[in-house]
C-alpha cells in the first residue's frame, strides 16, 4: 500500500471500484474501525488519507460500488446507516459515487481496483487475496480501464444511486 499512497496523493484523478467496503476515502470512522478490526493506527491511517479530498486542488473521485457495499454490514444498524448517509452527503462536481445493481453480472466480479491519474498518466492500485499490486504496465492498464469502462455502463446513474443508497439506509439500517 506504501507505493500506492504517494501515487494516490499526487492524482488529479481517480476512480475506484468496490465490490465489499466503502473505500477507504469515504470511510467514516466507526465504518473504518469496525472494518478495520479496531486497529486503531490502520483507522488513523485510513482517515489521514482523507485528506487529500480536502487540499487546495483535490482530485476527483468517481467510485462505482457494487448495491452489496450498501447491504453487507460492518458495525451495528446505526454505524451503516451513518456511513450511507455519509456517502450521499459527500457526492459533490469533483466526488461521484455510482451503485451497480445486484443480481448483474458484470466484468468487475474479479476484484476491486483504483485507477489514479498522476501527471496525465494512469497507475492502478489492485487488490488481491495476498496483497495490493501497484500497476503502471501500459497492458495492465488498458485492461483495467476497459474492466471500468464495462463496469460504469452496468452502474446506475448518480441520481439514481442516491436514491437507492437513501432507500437502502432507511429500509435496512434504520
Amino acid at each position: 500500500m506504501r507505493d500506492w499512497l504517494a501515487e494516490e496523493r499526487r492524482s488529479s484523478a481517480l476512480r475506484a471500484f468496490e465490490l465489499a467496503v466503502v473505500p477507504g476515502l469515504l470511510q467514516t470512522p466507526d465504518y473504518a474501525r469496525t472494518v478495520l478490526d479496531g486497529d486503531e493506527a490502520a483507522v488513523t491511517a485510513r482517515l489521514d488519507r482523507q485528506a487529500i479530498l480536502k487540499n487546495e486542488n483535490p482530485p476527483t473521485l468517481r467510485c462505482v460500488l457494487d448495491e452489496t457495499v450498501l447491504t453487507r454490514g460492518f458495525g451495528d444498524a446505526a454505524v451503516m446507516r451513518d456511513q450511507l448517509e455519509h456517502l450521499v452527503n459527500s457526492v459533490a462536481p469533483r466526488l461521484a459515487v455510482q451503485i451497480v445493481p445486484s443480481g448483474v453480472r458484470y466484468e468487475g466480479l474479479a476484484g476491486a481496483f483504483t485507477i489514479a491519474t498522476v501527471n496525465g498518466s494512469d497507475v492502478a492500485y489492485i487488490d488481491t487475496a495476498v496483497r495490493g499490486l501497484v500497476t503502471s504496465n501500459p497492458e495492465d492498464i488498458a485492461c483495467i480501464i476497459d474492466v471500468w469502462e464495462s463496469i460504469r455502463t452496468f452502474a446506475l446513474s448518480q441520481r439514481e444511486s442516491i436514491e437507492l443508497i437513501k432507500k437502502v439506509a432507511e429500509e435496512r439500517w434504520t
